[in-house]
């Protein structure tokens, strides 16, 4: 997206604010302008995913939804960097 907005002559964030999801930070910290994103903590999810797995392997089953801490990491595409 941030290449096609260059491509086009649009400013980030100047013109157009860009979020990603995820910030795998060796893509979001890389992008230019650097990519702000949602962190979802994927390590975390993946623990209590396994958890959860594992004990209903074993029998103990259980259901519902479990929420998880998120946050937003600004960076260049969604803040003027100064």
């Amino acid at each position: 997206m941030l290449d096609a907005l260059h491509e086009a002559g649009r400013d980030v964030p100047t013109d157009v604010a860009v979020i990603g999801f995820d910030n795998w930070e060796v893509l979001a910290a890389g992008a230019r302008p650097p990519l702000s994103s949602v962190d979802i903590n994927l390590e975390q999810l993946g623990r209590v995913a396994a958890k959860r797995l594992f004990a209903a392997i074993d029998g103990s089953l259980s259901s519902g939804t479990e929420v998880l801490p998120c946050r937003v990491v600004p960076r260049g595409s969604t803040t003027p960097l100064g």
